[in-house]
Formats: C-alpha cells, sequence, structure tokens
C-alpha cells in the first residue's frame, strides 16, 4: 500500500501504530488504533482521523467481499478527507485516496445501478451536513 506519509515529531502514540498496522495491510487493526484518538479529539485533526478510519475500513471491507461496505466507507472517506487535500498531517492526502480507490475498484465494479444511486445519495447528504456544521 505504497504512499507517501510519515508522522510528525509529536503525533500521538495511536496515529504512528495507525500507520504501522497500515503498512503491515492490518486495516481493521489500523481502524481500531485510532477510533479512540478521533473520539477524544476536538480540533482540525477531528474529521482528519475520521476519514482515515473510514479509508482503513474501506479497504477490509473490501478484502472480506464487502463490495457496499467497501464502496460506502470511500465515499465517507472521500468527503471528510477532501477538506485537507493535497497535504495535511504528514499525509499525501491525494494519494492516499487515490491509493484507496484503486484498492477497492473491484468491489466498486460489482456494484448495482441502484447501489449506485444510493452512494450519491450519501455523498450529498454527507455535503450538505458539512456544510450545515460550518
Amino acid at each position: 500500500m505504497p504512499f507517501i506519509f510519515y508522522w510528525p515529531e509529536n503525533a500521538a502514540e495511536q496515529y504512528c501504530e495507525f500507520w504501522q498496522l497500515w503498512q503491515d495491510e492490518n486495516f481493521f487493526g489500523a481502524h481500531e488504533a485510532l477510533e479512540d484518538l478521533w473520539r477524544v479529539t476536538d480540533d482540525e485533526h477531528k474529521l482528519f482521523f475520521n476519514g482515515l478510519i473510514h479509508a482503513a475500513v474501506a479497504i477490509h471491507q473490501h478484502r472480506r467481499g464487502n463490495f457496499i461496505g467497501a464502496a460506502r466507507q470511500n465515499v465517507r472517506m472521500q468527503e471528510k478527507l477532501k477538506c485537507y487535500l493535497p497535504q495535511f498531517y504528514g499525509v499525501q492526502v491525494d494519494e492516499l485516496m487515490r491509493t484507496v480507490a484503486n484498492e477497492i475498484a473491484p468491489s466498486v465494479s460489482q456494484l448495482t445501478e441502484k447501489q449506485h444511486a444510493q452512494l450519491a445519495k450519501l455523498r450529498e447528504f454527507l455535503e450538505k451536513s458539512r456544510i450545515s456544521a460550518t
């Protein structure tokens, strides 16, 4: 899963653990490692951490054969991370998003027209939610 990232000197232990598990392709573990940190974070990193969690879960669901689950998580990741483009907190966010999209592309190709329409509605809902929250 190559793309450019590093952890900043002051990064929390859970953030470093997330990336180590990501490199080991333990995506379920990576998501678990970051979840507690995400819950207690209340600054600009909160949405970023949540987007990273969605990235890990998207790949995990894809590898489990849950096509729609992978696609939903990918949409959530994209909507949450797009405000951090192109780079944030040591991550080339644009490259991460491409990496996840490429990994789960076989899942997305299995979706029906109805499922694609559901994803479009999810994206629209997330966009409206973000706008109303700002």
